[in-house]
């Protein structure tokens, strides 16, 4: 007698009948629940598909526990070398990399800068917004309005001091733009 698994009602039968015990074996290797239903049905999907023919019960039994032990070991090799990959992935990052809190923080000092430059001299804005928004060094600013670097200095520092003393001392704010200032 012959028991083909691709037979429906026999699928049926062999699924319901070995799914469980199946699952729990699987699980002694994985020791993950969905893991193990993962592995569990995609060997019943391979089966189910090749047409697998057995000569009886008890050679589906064997054949069933000895698909689900294999397809276990090649779970925990695909996780291991996806777990390499992820390591060397992330070990090739910068270290340095700056947290988006950084990024939080430099977007609202773009925001308060660009709202108090309204009230600064000309030159002393011109200057901080190319430093600032244009991200030119103190240099290249000093080449493009002709300016010694020493007054570019000036203008941006009594700029700065200008935007910090808007807000009260001893506030929050006057500390965090203080800081964020310092930062860029």
């Amino acid at each position: 007698m012959s028991v083909s698994i691709s037979n429906k009602a026999t699928f049926d039968r062999v699924f319901l009948e070995y799914h469980k015990p199946l699952c729990l074996f699987s699980m002694r290797y994985l020791k993950s629940i969905e893991d193990s239903e993962e592995v569990v049905q995609s060997v019943f999907l391979k089966l189910y598909e090749k047409d697998v023919k057995l000569s009886s019960d008890d050679e589906m039994r064997l054949f069933l526990y000895k698909s689900v032990y294999n397809a276990c070991l090649n779970f925990l090799r695909a996780k291991v070398r996806k777990e390499t990959r992820d390591k060397a992935y992330f070990s090739a990052l910068p270290l340095k990399a700056p947290p988006p809190l950084y990024d939080i923080l430099q977007a609202e000092l773009v925001s308060i800068l660009q709202k108090e430059l309204a009230y600064l001299p000309k030159i002393q804005a011109d200057v901080i917004r190319m430093c600032y928004f244009e991200e030119l060094s103190n240099e290249e600013v000093a080449k493009v309005l002709k300016l010694s670097l020493q007054t570019v200095k000036n203008y941006k520092n009594l700029g700065l001091k200008k935007i910090r003393n808007k807000f009260p001392k001893g506030s929050q704010l006057y500390g965090v733009v203080s800081i964020l200032l310092n930062l860029i």
